[in-house]
């Protein structure tokens, strides 16, 4: 075969169209298109030996495989800019100016109008309009707003929970505690009972010698004046003891045993006697001490003349009203008392005697009549010592009554003391 072969290449709808003048015995051979193929290889189908070449149909190509990037090694066609080169591109352009809302809105209808598909009954590369789309029940559909409720729901679990954990914590706390806490006030108040117990036995030694003090006749005014702290001093003591044998105990919450504070009870109770036996005594001995001070000052006159001038008389009859009030004062005052009842009644009566006799003592020494005062004079003297003897009486009566009681009371506060929790 020979001749000259001239190959002209051009683009044409997606096929290498290749024009070839060939010298074949039938003459030149007609042209040729030859599709991309859409396999991973590429090649071109020649004119077949019986004739001409033939239109083989195949795959439609795939993007990009449509044989351009020949051309461009082949310098037929330009290559595609860069993206350097896009980029220099559209730096250099300027900015379109903006749209107001009118154009805005005209735009977005034109493209309504125009927009379409291709329908699926229609023919093939057949473009058929399609109205815009219209707005759907769906169209303003927003998911729910969450309830807060059911937002804080997790949150709330743990914070249920984390309250019965602290309520079981708190009620384990209390179980161990709370018993603790009634032993401890238990121990401060039997620590106050046995302060007040100790107080109170330490008291009686003194007791008993101002009982001796006043329960003796020849013991001198000031030594029973000084009994008077001793006295004091017991009944304080006794009712501290009895204060806090009445004072309630402190309560406690529900089903908090009190164990504790129950036993405490004897105690208290031993504490109600030994306190009042307590006040008991030291009754008695201001009762004795009132009449031991009192009786001694009953009818208080300077020595008693038989004989006197005017003058004298005068003066004692100021004297001895001055010692009636006292005497009608000092009687009245006097407590009663089984035991000092013979010689309260004996003072009773030698004061109402006393208003009289002063008038007829005072008779006596203005008439100078010296027989009849020295008989007013004597009989003075004897009710006072009747009142003496009947108080001494009862001084004794007192001393033996009061003295074992204090020895007991000291044995029972001892025993009291030990016996406290």
């Amino acid at each position: 075969m020979t001749g000259n072969r001239e190959f002209v290449v051009e683009p044409l709808n997606r096929y290498l169209h290749v024009v070839t003048s060939v010298a074949w015995a039938d003459g030149i051979a007609p042209t040729a298109e030859v599709p991309q193929l859409s396999g991973p290889r590429r090649y071109l189908v020649p004119n077949r030996s019986n004739g001409p070449m033939t239109r083989k149909k195949q795959d439609a190509p795939l993007p990009g495989n449509d044989g351009r990037w020949f051309l461009e090694l082949a310098g037929v066609v330009e290559p595609p800019p860069s993206p350097t080169s896009t980029y220099t591109q559209l730096q250099d352009l300027e900015a379109p100016p903006p749209l107001v809302a009118s154009e805005t809105a005209g735009l977005t209808a034109g493209a309504a109008a125009v927009s379409g598909s291709l329908a699926g009954d229609a023919q093939d590369g057949e473009f058929v309009a399609v109205a815009p789309r219209t707005a759907g029940p769906l169209d303003d559909w927003q998911p729910d707003d969450v309830s807060p409720s059911l937002a804080r729901r997790g949150w709330g679990r743990w914070v249920v929970a984390f309250l019965v954990i602290a309520l079981l914590a708190a009620a384990g706390a209390a179980a161990i505690l709370l018993p603790r806490s009634v032993q401890s006030q238990a121990d401060l108040l039997a620590a106050d009972y046995r302060v007040s117990l100790t107080d109170l036995r330490n008291e009686l030694p003194q007791s008993q010698t101002s009982l001796g003090v006043l329960t003796d006749p020849t013991t001198s005014s000031e030594a029973v004046s000084a009994s008077v702290p001793a006295i004091g001093d017991l009944n304080t003591r006794a009712a501290i003891v009895v204060g806090q044998a009445t004072t309630p105990l402190p309560s406690t919450l529900p089903l908090v045993p009190r164990t504790a504070f129950e036993a405490l009870q004897p105690t208290r109770t031993t504490m109600l006697i030994l306190g009042a036996e307590a006040e008991g005594i030291a009754g008695r001995l201001a009762t004795t001490f009132t009449y031991r001070s009192t009786v001694p000052a009953l009818f208080d006159t300077p020595d008693l003349p038989t004989e006197a001038n005017s003058a004298t008389v005068d003066a004692l009859s100021v004297t001895l009203a001055e010692s009636l009030a006292d005497t009608a004062r000092l009687v009245a005052d006097l407590p009663p008392d089984p035991t000092f009842g013979a010689t309260r009644d004996l003072a009773a009566r030698a004061s109402e005697r006393y208003a009289t006799w002063q008038l007829e003592y005072l008779d006596s020494l203005r008439e100078g009549d010296t027989e009849r005062a020295t008989a007013l004079v004597e009989e003075l003297s004897t009710s006072k010592n009747a009142i003496s003897r009947e108080l001494a009486l009862a001084l004794e009566t007192v001393r033996t009554e009061v003295d074992p009681r204090i020895v007991t009371l000291a044995s029972e506060t001892e025993t009291a003391i030990d016996a406290i929790p």
